[in-house]
């Protein structure tokens, strides 16, 4: 059992310590509290992409998609970025955005504090530029 616990928590301390470097690669905050205060700042949605530390499409997704220059590129002109792990990071995001299904991207209206729109699962960026160009049409 103890065996058993300590890889659980060494997978989490990976994951944050993985996360962490993602964000700082791509200039993603990890933390919702200063998001949310650069999206008021800028008029800009947060989008918070939601992964977990177990959930292999996560890490497909932010490699295949979310680091494709096209799709970077989009994301830094067009919003704050943020992201969080579902299981690690659980209290440091509000509690409506919780979920089991991932990867998932929140946009969140940063004046209301409320999503506007959502995806759901991996995507290829061409997909995924599609979804940022919906989302925009609704956010504007």
């Amino acid at each position: 059992m103890k065996l058993l616990l300590g890889v659980f928590l060494l997978t989490l301390t990976l994951f944050s310590a993985s996360a962490d470097k993602y964000a700082k690669q791509m200039g993603y905050e990890r933390d919702y509290s200063i998001a949310l205060a650069k999206a008021k700042k800028q008029n800009k949605p947060l989008m918070m992409v939601l992964g977990s530390s177990y959930c292999p499409w996560c890490r497909r997704f932010e490699r295949e998609t979310l680091s494709s220059k096209q799709v970077s590129a989009y994301i830094k002109k067009e919003t704050i970025a943020l992201i969080v792990d579902n299981r690690h990071d659980i209290k440091s995001f509000p509690k409506e955005f919780r979920t089991n299904f991932t990867p998932k991207v929140f946009f969140i209206d940063p004046k209301t504090q409320k999503s506007f729109y959502e995806t759901t699962a991996y995507m290829k960026k061409i997909e995924f530029l599609e979804e940022l160009e919906t989302m925009k049409d609704f956010y504007e």
